[in-house]
């Protein structure tokens, strides 16, 4: 984990609201909207899309943008996770921020989430990287179920970096 690294708290309120969205979006589209998932079960399934909903609510609360909370994922859907920025969120404290070949060019965020208590959260906003230093040769790997590009923590550029589109930076809590 990185020293540099930004901490948000969830509460139980947020917890089940991230599982209800999740939920929602499994309910909704099943597994169709999930990319290279021949070897999910219904579980592990619902895991990761709960782990992801508690990342981008993460994201947008560092932010202070608003967290859209209705379930409008296509089952094909490329949308932004969190106003033009793709959160990538995982379990693993020194996990890496996986990206595919067919993935749009965007911001990426990795978030590792952590049980602090009970029905308590925190999720550290490792790091970002746009998509073209995510996809380089050095990051491809081939010895995991479904080959990936896996960027290490420490190629991150710190979380206060990520700046807007239009160039400002961006201030959170």
């Amino acid at each position: 984990m990185r020293v540099d690294a930004v901490h948000i708290d969830l509460d139980s309120r947020d917890i089940r609201q991230c599982q209800q969205l999740a939920d929602e979006r499994i309910a909704k589209y099943g597994r169709n909207h999930r990319p290279y998932n021949g070897t999910l079960t219904a579980d592990k399934l619902r895991r990761i899309n709960r782990i992801g909903v508690m990342g981008e609510l993460a994201v947008a609360t560092y932010l202070q943008l608003p967290f859209d909370w209705q379930c409008n994922y296509t089952p094909t859907s490329k949308d932004d996770d969190v106003h033009g920025i793709q959160v990538r969120a995982t379990d693993r404290g020194n996990g890496h921020l996986i990206t595919h070949p067919d993935d749009k060019h965007a911001p990426y965020v990795l978030v590792t989430l952590a049980i602090t208590g009970v029905m308590k959260v925190t999720a550290s906003l490792q790091g970002w990287l746009p998509l073209d230093e995510c996809n380089i040769w050095a990051h491809w790997r081939t010895d995991i179920p479904h080959p990936a590009y896996m960027t290490p923590q420490t190629a991150l550029h710190p979380i206060t970096t990520l700046t807007t589109k239009a160039g400002s930076t961006w201030h959170g809590n």
